[in-house]
């Protein structure tokens, strides 16, 4: 009798093999789903810094339109602006929920306050927005002066 001399993997050396291979998967996939997570918070902060800087370019112009009425009508307030484009000053008041820009989950507050017997206006931009529990923000923060 001839015997064949048969090369095989046993039944532990596959399960061993699958094991390693779906670990790897495991692994690959957590690392993907946390990229991924990462790439949508850093594409909410770009947005959140777009809207920060449309605010700061109008209230730019609202100043440079109307110094004393800029100063005497509007500083040492807080403001919500949750819509964009920007056409008016809203009511006075900090921002209770997120809503109104695109997607509906940030909160843009602007804060006036005067300074140097009102040659100067400190402006403080904040625009946060929650995402996985926890919030996020893009500050920013300017001195306007009567003279530039």
């Amino acid at each position: 009798m001839c015997k064949k001399n048969s090369q095989s993997f046993s039944l532990v050396e596959v399960l061993v093999f699958i094991s390693i291979l779906s670990l790897f998967f495991v692994f690959a996939t957590s690392i993907t789903i946390a990229s991924l997570r990462n790439m949508k918070i850093s594409e909410h902060k770009i947005l959140a810094t777009r809207y920060a800087e449309e605010l700061l370019e109008w209230v730019r112009g609202q100043k440079e339109t109307d110094w004393n009425n800029f100063v005497n009508n509007y500083s040492n307030n807080t403001y919500c602006f949750p819509f964009s484009p920007i056409n008016t000053w809203p009511p006075s008041g900090s921002c209770v929920s997120y809503n109104g820009l695109n997607p509906p989950i940030y909160k843009r507050e602007l804060t006036l306050s005067t300074s140097n017997n009102g040659f100067q206006v400190n402006v403080f931009i904040n625009v946060s927005w929650q995402e996985l529990g926890n919030t996020y923000t893009v500050p920013i923060n300017t001195v306007f002066s009567m003279w530039e």
